[in-house]
């Protein structure tokens, strides 16, 4: 570096020059130089004086920044040492992250191939689950089938016990009517040869008397009467005997035919009754047309309920009458028969559809009537029912038959 050139030795150069020339011009020269020399030296000391000043706070200011700069030393070397210690962490942690990494690729790989398995284990299992599934709607299937089958063989089964039930119901009617039958059976038959023994003893008591008679040569005609009499009830009652059995026997023959021929059949086969001239009767059918029925069966109950009707007429009433309506329900046939005869007593009146049951003492008869009435309706799915009695009154029966 050039030392620098004070003031002083530039003063001095010039004077060289300015006392080569004339004394004036010397005077003027020192005269300058030394004015120039004055100031020179003011300026100087206010340099010095501002270089000093400067100098000072330079120096201050460098004090500072050299404290500043040591406590930023103390301040770079404690980072340097913690940098230095985090380094040495830092490799450490370096060295476990790299065996760390050597252990996540090793982990990697097993997983990896851990992943192939179970890759191929949900591979299995999802060809496993789709023969689940098929096996499963095969199972969903048979299950609809087995339902479907449980349905029908409990239906079945229902049906089966229903008809079991409905059999079991039936047999027991039949038994009940069985029983009634063969209780009927014995009624008859005891019945039936009881009555037939009373004509016959007649006949053998008649027929001795007529003997004994005839041997005297008395007169043996009202023998004679009294021995058709006994021969006419004993025809009417195996008539009747056989009515019974054709009933029981015979299918139901349905036919078309019209109630006023019926009606009118069976009054010319009542005109034979006693009380039948005395007896005022009464047809009023309103049912013109042809029906469907068994005309052979119809025809026996009104025979039966209007030859009653007759056979017990009240002979002490000056008017006596048997009142009959035949109408049309629907498809059911009505017959109601009125009459103001004897009457039936009341505690007769469960009793009257028997066999061989006579509700009267004043007329004799089989007692085959209403019971065969009765055996007609429930062969034709009819009824019959006495709906009122009374010995001042009516005595009123009603069959329902359909048609």
């Amino acid at each position: 570096m050039k030392k620098p050139i004070s003031p002083i030795e530039n003063t001095h150069r010039p004077s060289r020059t300015y006392l080569a020339g004339t004394p004036v011009q010397a005077n003027n020269s020192m005269l300058e130089y030394f004015t120039m020399s004055t100031f020179g030296i003011g300026m100087m000391g206010m340099a010095f004086g501002f270089i000093n000043l400067g100098s000072k706070r330079i120096k201050k200011h460098n004090d500072f920044l050299e404290e500043m700069v040591k406590d930023r030393t103390l301040v770079l070397e404690q980072k340097h040492q913690e940098l230095i210690h985090q380094n040495e962490h830092y490799k450490i942690a370096l060295n476990m992250i790299r065996e760390q990494k050597d252990e996540i690729e090793v982990a990697q790989k097993e997983l990896l191939a851990k992943n192939i398995e179970v890759t191929e284990a949900l591979e299995e299992i999802s060809a496993q689950n789709e023969l689940i599934d098929v096996e499963r709607t095969k199972l969903h299937q048979a299950q609809k089938i087995i339902k479907t089958q449980n349905a029908k063989l409990l239906s079945i089964a229902r049906n089966l016990d229903q008809q079991v039930q409905e059999r079991t119901r039936e047999l027991s009617v039949s038994n009940n009517l069985l029983l009634e039958k063969n209780k009927e059976l014995d009624d008859f038959i005891y019945k039936s040869a009881h009555d037939l023994r009373g004509p016959i003893a007649r006949f053998k008591g008649l027929s001795s008397l007529i003997n004994l008679e005839y041997k005297l040569g008395n007169n043996i005609t009202d023998h004679l009467e009294h021995l058709d009499d006994s021969a006419s009830q004993m025809d009417s009652m195996l008539k009747r005997l056989s009515n019974v059995y054709e009933i029981n026997a015979k299918p139901v023959s349905i036919q078309q035919m019209k109630i006023d021929e019926v009606i009118s059949g069976v009054l010319r086969q009542l005109q034979v009754e006693a009380n039948y001239p005395v007896v005022n009767i009464k047809i009023d059918n309103e049912c013109r047309r042809t029906v469907l029925c068994d005309p052979n069966l119809l025809q026996l109950i009104f025979r039966n309920l209007i030859g009653n009707a007759i056979r017990f007429a009240d002979l002490g009433k000056a008017e006596k009458h048997v009142n009959v309506v035949v109408k049309q329900e629907e498809k059911q046939l009505k017959i109601i028969v009125k009459d103001n005869g004897l009457g039936i007593k009341e505690e007769h009146r469960e009793k009257i559809f028997g066999l061989f049951f006579v509700g009267s003492e004043v007329t004799k008869g089989p007692g085959l009537g209403l019971y065969i009435s009765r055996m007609i309706s429930k062969k034709l799915n009819g009824s019959i029912e006495l709906l009122s009695t009374d010995s001042t009154d009516e005595t009123i029966f009603q069959v329902v038959i359909p048609i």
